[in-house]
């Protein structure tokens, strides 16, 4: 059993409509946190453009951090958070100083889960 207490948000985004690909990435983040036993307590995705945080599914993350029910993010990689690699580790950077945590199954170490 996984002591983690984190309540994990999954989230995955595409830049173009693509359906598969993006419940490609879904299946995959669920399966990894069913794996892990990560507590999930919430999924977003978007079908937009990485060159920007304003998306509808970032937005449902962050309000559920605001109410005090999630305090980690798990996607499939740093990319399908943003394109521009300083703007995406800037909005990582104010989340990880409020206390959020940020996971990517591909991108980081999973010895923080």
């Amino acid at each position: 059993m996984n002591r983690d207490k984190k309540r994990y948000w999954l989230y995955g985004r595409v830049a173009s409509p693509d359906k598969w690909a993006l419940e490609n990435q879904m299946i995959y983040l669920r399966s990894f946190a069913e794996k892990y036993q990560l507590n999930v307590v919430g999924e977003s995705q978007d079908e937009a453009s990485g060159l920007t945080f304003d998306r509808p599914g970032l937005n449902d993350f962050l309000e559920a951090v605001r109410r005090g029910q999630a305090d980690a993010l798990l996607t499939k990689d740093l990319t399908r958070l943003g394109r521009d690699v300083m703007q995406t580790a800037s909005w990582i950077a104010d989340l990880n100083t409020s206390g959020v945590g940020v996971f990517s199954v591909t991108d980081l170490t999973l010895r923080g889960l």
